[in-house]
């Protein structure tokens, strides 16, 4: 939600921008000798003051009770985001160091969107969180039986947009490889094309007709989908970097800990908050700062999300942090990582 556009002269603007930099680097209010001395202003500190006095009476400044210094308000931060903020890229290294991780991790999308997360919160240092596309919807493009032990298969599901989806399927004896391909192709045969909601409906009523020997397997392949389709009905999300966000400064204090506790215990918040994003227009970039959050648990955070799409399959991702968090850094990398993810996980 862009702030209306707040008018401030260039001496304002150079002081305001400092006060903000400053503190998103030290967690410490900003006094005016100090910004005077540090950014070689060329301003006396009694200037200086009369500027931040003209911040504060704009609302982009506060005093906190403890402290001399001055530090953004959430309306200064939305402010700076909207109107001062220079976009910053993610390093070459960076970047070819997440594709290497992503790639390298797994063919499946659960174990891909868990490792982003990963990445999300080591490289804020904040809080990153994934909502995974609802493989669901997704139309079927292959099935695959793969055995791995002479009991256990794996069962490979695919889907048009390239998602894949894998789970291990526990059988009653061991079945030769060749029956397992001749499983597979009467699987695809007659599933391909379905959505895999489609499919959980159908699929009893479209292998009726199989002999006894490929329906047995059949009927195990349909009671392990259902498994795995049922744990899809719901939204589910994955989260990493607790420990990125418990060590900020602000939430030592024991009520901001409690709320920000509370919420990476309330699994169905943070869905409803990564949700909310999936109707942003792809490629866009939200913020939302503090008080801007209609979750109260957020209220001292703010949120950096993005939509990425996987073929026809929508999910969303972003990172969640005090309000004091390096806006140019975090959106750099969730936009680098919104762009990157549908590659990999349709490569």
């Amino acid at each position: 939600m862009p702030a209306a556009p707040v008018e401030l002269t260039a001496r304002e603007r150079l002081i305001f921008e400092s006060i903000v930099q400053n503190f998103i680097e030290s967690a410490t209010p900003v006094g005016s000798r100090f910004l005077a001395k540090k950014y070689g202003l060329n301003m006396s500190p009694a200037t200086v003051r009369n500027v931040m006095a003209d911040l504060e009476e704009k609302g982009l400044i506060r005093q906190p009770h403890t402290s001399a210094g001055r530090v953004p308000t959430d309306l200064g931060y939305r402010v700076y985001v909207d109107h001062l903020m220079r976009r910053e890229k993610l390093s070459p290294g960076e970047k070819a160091a997440i594709v290497r991780s992503l790639k390298t991790v797994s063919r499946d999308v659960e174990i891909i969107l868990d490792k982003a997360s990963r990445l999300l919160g080591r490289i804020s240092s904040q809080l990153g969180v994934v909502l995974a596309p609802r493989f669901l919807e997704g139309v079927l493009e292959k099935i695959e039986l793969v055995p791995v032990a002479s009991r256990r298969i794996l069962v490979v599901l695919t889907v048009k947009s390239g998602l894949v989806r894998t789970v291990l399927m526990e059988i009653d004896s061991e079945v030769p490889p060749h029956r397992l391909e001749t499983t597979a192709r009467l699987l695809n045969e007659r599933l391909h094309g379905l959505t895999l909601k489609q499919l959980k409906d159908q699929i009893a009523e479209r292998t009726r007709d199989l002999d006894e020997a490929d329906r047995d397997l059949v009927t195990m392949f349909g009671k392990t989908a259902e498994e795995v389709l049922r744990f899809d009905t719901e939204a589910h999300y994955h989260v990493s970097g607790t420990q990125n966000i418990l060590s900020q400064p602000e939430f030592s204090d024991r009520e901001k800990m409690r709320k920000i506790l509370e919420l990476l215990e309330s699994k169905e918040i943070i869905i409803q908050v990564l949700q909310e994003g999936e109707g942003e227009e792809e490629g866009r970039i939200s913020i939302t700062i503090g008080e801007e959050n209609q979750e109260e648990l957020l209220r001292n955070c703010s949120l950096v999300t993005a939509t990425y799409r996987v073929g026809s399959l929508k999910g969303t991702l972003g990172v969640i942090g005090p309000t004091r968090m390096p806006y140019a850094r975090v959106v750099a990398l969730v936009d680098f990582m919104a762009k990157t993810l549908p590659h990999v996980m349709g490569s």
